[in-house]
C-alpha cells in the first residue's frame, strides 16, 4: 500500500502534467483562432498554415484510431 506522501507526490505529478497539457491546448486554441480568422477574411494561408492543419488532421485520425482500438479491448 502506498503512503500518503506517495500517493501525494503522484497527484501533484498529474496534477503537473494536466497544467502543462492545458497550457499546450490554450495555444492550439490561440493558433487555431488565427487561422480562422485568415479563413473568415478570406486571407491566403501559408505553407506554414497548410503544414500546421495536416498535421492536426493526422494527430486526429491517430487519436480516434487509438479510440477505437481501446474501446474493442
Amino acid at each position: 500500500m502506498e503512503s500518503k506522501n506517495e500517493t501525494n507526490a503522484v497527484v501533484e505529478a498529474k496534477l503537473h502534467e494536466l497544467q502543462n497539457q492545458e497550457e499546450k491546448v490554450k495555444e492550439l486554441q490561440a493558433q487555431l483562432a488565427q487561422l480562422n480568422d485568415k479563413v473568415k477574411n478570406k486571407e491566403e494561408l501559408s505553407s506554414d498554415d497548410t503544414k500546421f492543419i495536416s498535421e492536426l488532421g493526422w494527430l486526429s485520425t491517430l487519436s480516434v484510431t487509438i479510440a477505437t482500438i481501446a474501446a474493442s479491448l
